[in-house]
This record gives C-alpha cells, sequence and structure tokens, in this order.
C-alpha cells in the first residue's frame, strides 16, 4: 500500500483522522484527495471514503463518487459512517465508524485482504507467522505424511486433489471469517516452511473457546521452533485479538506436546478426557489433557522479541 485517497466531507473530519493522516506520511505513504480522475491511479492505492457509490439501473454505470472510483480502480475501500449522520455505505471492504483506535496496520491489512496478499501475523526472533496459501499446500501435505506426524492428530488422506481443495477452501474462509486460524511458520532467515500454529474454534464445559494447534515438521523439531510458534500465538490472541484466555487440547501419551504448552505458561485443567477436537476443519475424538492460558505475564521470556505484524 503506498497511497490513500481520501474522500470525507469536511464536517466529517476530526483531530483523530487528522492524526491518522500524520501517521500514514510518517509511515511513507502518501495521502492524496480522492478526485474523478483517480481511478485511474490505483496501484497499491486505498480509498477511505465517506460517500455512497450509486448506479445509474438502466446503464449499469456507477457514479464516479466514493466507493464508486474506487470499484472501478479495483482499489481497496474503507468506507466511514460517522454516528448519527445518517450514512450508510456498501461497496466497501470495510466500514469504520471512527479512527480514534485506527492505526496504520489496519488500513494496510484490509488492503492486504482486498488483494489476497497473506498478513505477517507476528515476526519471533526466528521465525515468521502468516497467513498460509495455496503455494504451501505441498509442503504440507508431505510433512503431514512423515513418520509419527500423525500419531496424535488426524492425518491426510490419500487423495491429494481433494485434501488441497479443502486446504485452499479453508484458508480462504477461515481467516476472513473469524481473523484467525491455523497459520504457516516459516523460518525468517530462509522463508523456509517448517510447521503450522494457530487458533481453532472448539468447546470446553459446553462453551466455545478458542484453541492453540500447532505441528513442527520432523526435520525441524527439537530446536525450540514449537515454543517459539506457540508463544507467538498465545501474545497475538491477547494482544491483538484481544482474548482473555486459550485452550490446548494434548493427547495424554503426546508428552513432548504436553510439556511445550507447560513451558509457555498453559495450567492443566483436565487430566484425561475424551472429546471432540477440531483442527484444520477436521472433527476428530481423541483422549485429552486440557490445559488453559490466562493473559498474563507468563508468556514473556527474557531475550525472546516478537513483533505482532509485519511492521
Amino acid at each position: 500500500m503506498k497511497k490513500i485517497y481520501l474522500d470525507i466531507e469536511e464536517n466529517h473530519s476530526s483531530p483523530d483522522l487528522e492524526g491518522l493522516v500524520r501517521d500514514f506520511r510518517s509511515a511513507g505513504i502518501e495521502v492524496r484527495p480522492l478526485t474523478e480522475n483517480s481511478w485511474g491511479d490505483m496501484a497499491q492505492a486505498l480509498v477511505l471514503t465517506d460517500r455512497q457509490a450509486t448506479a445509474d439501473m438502466a446503464s449499469g454505470r456507477l457514479s464516479v463518487e466514493g466507493s464508486a472510483i474506487a470499484l472501478q480502480g479495483k482499489a481497496a475501500c474503507v468506507g466511514y459512517e460517522p454516528p448519527g449522520a445518517g450514512v450508510t455505505l456498501s461497496h466497501v471492504d470495510m466500514i469504520v465508524q471512527g479512527f480514534e483506535e485506527l492505526d496504520v496496520e489496519f488500513f494496510r491489512r484490509v488492503y492486504q485482504r482486498c488483494h489476497g496478499i497473506p498478513w505477517t501475523i507476528a515476526l519471533t526472533d526466528r521465525l515468521a507467522l502468516r497467513e498460509s496459501v495455496p503455494d504451501d499446500f505441498d509442503v504440507f501435505y508431505d510433512m503431514y505424511r512423515q513418520p509419527g506426524m500423525t500419531d496424535y492428530m488426524p492425518g491426510l488422506s490419500d487423495d491429494k486433489e481433494e485434501e488441497r481443495e479443502t486446504f485452499c477452501a479453508y484458508i480462504r474462509r477461515m481467516y476472513a471469517f473469524y481473523g484467525y486460524g491455523l497459520w504457516t511458520v516459516a523460518e525468517k532467515s530462509s522463508g523456509r516452511v517448517v510447521g503450522r500454529a494457530g487458533l481453532e474454534n472448539g468447546s470446553f464445559q459446553g462453551q466455545s473457546v478458542p484453541v492453540i494447534g500447532y505441528m513442527i515438521g520432523a526435520e525441524y523439531q527439537r530446536q525450540g521452533y514449537g515454543q517459539e510458534a506457540v508463544r507467538a500465538v498465545a501474545e497475538y490472541a491477547f494482544c491483538e485479538l484481544g482474548m482473555e484466555r486459550i485452550y490446548g487440547f494434548v493427547h495424554k501419551k503426546n508428552q513432548n506436546s504436553r510439556r511445550l504448552i507447560q513451558r509457555v505458561g498453559f495450567r492443566r485443567i483436565e487430566e484425561r478426557c475424551r472429546m471432540a477436537v477440531q483442527m484444520a476443519g477436521r472433527t476428530f475424538e481423541k483422549d485429552i489433557a486440557g490445559y488453559v492460558c490466562v493473559n498474563t505475564k507468563a508468556l514473556y521470556f527474557p531475550g525472546k522479541s516478537i513483533t505482532i505484524g509485519d511492521e
């Protein structure tokens, strides 16, 4: 995202919006007023507008105001609906009603989602957690089929193309709807995919709860990658998603995984029970030990830095 086009009525401006404009410019993002000719210069641009696109039903042509210019230029568009102003917008990628809590990263992610660019979730000392992309599938398919990888979690079928379709549908729907899911874990230095980690939807004592999931490829194990990735997921859940607690359900015989999440700050809540667990859109039953991690400083380890997002 290199440019922001503003189409905000003067009486809808505010100190918060003015501060946001300064932040854009400080981040090296050009801010311009939106004009009728802007639609031809929408490369790497996002439109911020409080004006609705209208359509001529006879011709099917959109007006050249507000979100219509973004549509014509195939740009990302954020609509501003000031409280009490009677403005209702459509044809936009996101609607906001104020700017006080918004930052440059928010708009960058709207732009990325609009253009199918995977979000960077977190950066650790050695790892990058990002949304998965279709090209990751072949690596994961081979990884799941390595000896011992599916001893304590569901495996994949022999129908590789069907599994590919399931994987692509998962990343297309899960991230956009929930804002989380299982993400790709890659080495920062090499870009090599080393595993998956993220958040799934589960249940505990009849309540819907966020559940952490993780997998590190056999050749990358015993290097501390699992602990580093799990800690990054937990910090993202607490700091970015505002979750108060997250759960972990681990097969009772998977001692390595049980030790890992306890080191990161999870405490045991159930020693043994049989329950259905969902992972990557698949539901399966297993004998588990249950753990919970509450939003505390138990996650933080000296010398281990985590950056949320890709800044």
